[in-house]
């Protein structure tokens, strides 16, 4: 069964397959393709405002964070990122946490939520969370 929850310090430890796989191909986050595992953690775990996992059967298959999109009077808007394990893509688990993350967003205090490419693929329209019932 699908857990989506907060992440803990000790899950560091399976994210950071998940996202140095993503990081080194360098074709979908701007973050350099040699990130190593430090500034990873740093990226993903601490210059967030919250951190998931996503687990099935205990095991991490995927993971997002929550952030602001801007510092100051931008704080109110976040952004998220999402990572899925290359064994678990195809499978909705992107769809499910992006739901996921647009109620732990309101819970967090954010009004609204801007998406943005990264790497030239298709980009995501800024959406506020008001109309998605959350």
């Amino acid at each position: 069964m699908l857990i989506i929850r907060k992440a803990l310090e000790t899950d560091w430890e399976e994210i950071w397959p998940i996202v140095h796989d993503i990081l080194k191909k360098g074709d979908t986050y701007a973050y350099p393709p040699d990130t190593d595992k430090k500034k990873g953690r740093q990226i993903w775990m601490t210059s967030t405002t919250a951190t998931y996992v996503a687990t099935w059967n205990e095991k991490i298959i995927g993971t997002y964070f929550i952030k602001p999109n801007q510092p100051g009077l931008g704080s109110h808007v976040c952004n998220a990122g999402y990572m899925v394990s290359n064994m678990s893509r195809g499978e909705g688990i992107g769809r499910k946490m992006c739901a996921h993350s647009l109620n732990e967003a309101c819970k967090l205090g954010f009004y609204a939520m801007q998406y943005r490419s990264g790497c030239g693929h298709k980009c995501l329209c800024h959406q506020t969370m008001e109309g998605y019932g959350v």
